[in-house]
């Protein structure tokens, strides 16, 4: 079951990584409260579907994904900046977005995986 809100926070992501940040200075808002909803609501309905009892441990693992998946994300995201050029390789640019993405990245993905994990608890108690 963790699988699918993990999948859906990956698609709601690919935009991100295929854009080019020289047109953007800031995200947009309906992206980021798609990144933040896709995954839960996703959740929600799965475990509505499935229609097996979570526990706070399941529900907590069905939100675990989330924070290594918007790390890994996140990474990527630089990564591909620097291999476009729009941040400087061995600059200091790109260390300093490393820096400040990566706990960045950790603080959204714990939210999510929260957010994850009380959906899935939330469908399954209310598909009884």
């Amino acid at each position: 079951m963790a699988l699918v809100p993990t999948a859906a926070t990956a698609l709601v992501f690919i935009p991100a990584l295929l854009s080019d940040p020289s047109t953007t200075e800031a995200v947009p808002g309906g992206w980021l409260a798609t990144l933040l909803l896709a995954g839960p609501l996703t959740a929600y309905f799965a475990s509505r579907l499935s229609g097996k009892p979570l526990d706070a441990t399941a529900s907590l693992l069905v939100g675990l994904p989330q924070l290594p998946l918007i790390l890994l994300l996140s990474t990527a995201r630089i990564w591909i900046d620097v291999q476009r050029g729009h941040l400087l390789a061995g600059s200091g640019e790109d260390a300093m977005a490393y820096v400040i993405g990566t706990p960045l990245a950790f603080v959204a993905g714990t939210i999510l995986m929260t957010l994850v994990a009380a959906a899935a608890r939330l469908g399954a108690r209310s598909s009884k």
